[in-house]
Formats: structure tokens, C-alpha cells, sequence
């Protein structure tokens, strides 16, 4: 598997956890040449969702798990600017581990 499909497939597992929760409006944004992450205080996400009044930022990995210091960063950012941030790891034959402040 290349890595494109492997980003296909973990946008595919990360789309379906987030309809399986209520999340609404998911956008993902563009990976190309030219244009890959959406830059927010320092963290790069790769698309967007709401969640009743909230707005929701996401990030999706294939295989990495999100550091201390970035946990600690998603948890500031939700707080100071009043987005939820949430972080999809998806590993290899496991289902899809999910991390949000």
C-alpha cells in the first residue's frame, strides 16, 4: 500500500468515527504538491467539522501517535481560542485511537 492510500484509508476510518459521534459538516482539506495542512497556532490540521455549536479541528496520522508537548499544545489551543482539536492515529490492523482535548 502507497502512502496516498494509506491516507486514504485513514481519512475513510477517521470520517466514520467522527459521523458515528455527531460530528457534521467534515471537511477535508486538500493534500496536494503545493497545499497539505491548515496551519492553526502552531499545529497543522487536515480538516474541519462541527459538533453543535462547536468547531472542530482534526488531525490524521497513519502509525504516530502525538507527542506529550503536542497533546499538551492541542489542550492549550482548545482552550485559549475555544476550538476542539482532536487527534485520529490509525495503526495497522487496529482500530483507529482517537486523542482530544
Amino acid at each position: 500500500m502507497n502512502n496516498r492510500q494509506k491516507m486514504y484509508a485513514s481519512n475513510a476510518k477517521a470520517r466514520r468515527w467522527l459521523e458515528a459521534n455527531g460530528f457534521v459538516d467534515l471537511h477535508f482539506f486538500p493534500h496536494t504538491r503545493f497545499s497539505k495542512d491548515v496551519h492553526f497556532q502552531g499545529l497543522s490540521f487536515d480538516g474541519c467539522a462541527s459538533l453543535g455549536k462547536s468547531f472542530v479541528l482534526f488531525q490524521v496520522k497513519t502509525n504516530c501517535k502525538p507527542t506529550k508537548k503536542v497533546q499538551l499544545k492541542m489542550k492549550e489551543v482548545s482552550l485559549e481560542s475555544g476550538v476542539m482539536t482532536i487527534w485520529f492515529n490509525n495503526v495497522k490492523g487496529k482500530s483507529i485511537q482517537v486523542y482530544w482535548k
